[in-house]
């Protein structure tokens, strides 16, 4: 958890010095979580990739490649 709210506090603060950067910009911090040991919660995941302008075509792909490297660094 520690490690969460340093992570956190961190993108907080790169988004607050990208917004005093570009005033004109909208800036969002989007976490794409894959859950508690590669268990991935596909809705959260797809609205997210949908959030980021990801094509609907491509976004299984992006979840399958995610799946994919889980795999990897279990084994």
């Amino acid at each position: 958890m520690v490690k969460n709210d340093e992570a956190n506090e961190q993108h907080k603060s790169i988004i607050k010095e990208l917004k005093a950067a570009a005033l004109e910009w909208t800036f969002e911090q989007i976490n794409l979580v894959a859950g508690q040991r590669g268990a991935v919660v596909e809705d959260d995941f797809y609205n997210k990739l949908k959030r980021l302008s990801v094509q609907a075509g491509k976004r299984g792909k992006i979840l399958a490649a995610h799946a994919m490297c889980n795999a990897y660094a279990k084994a």
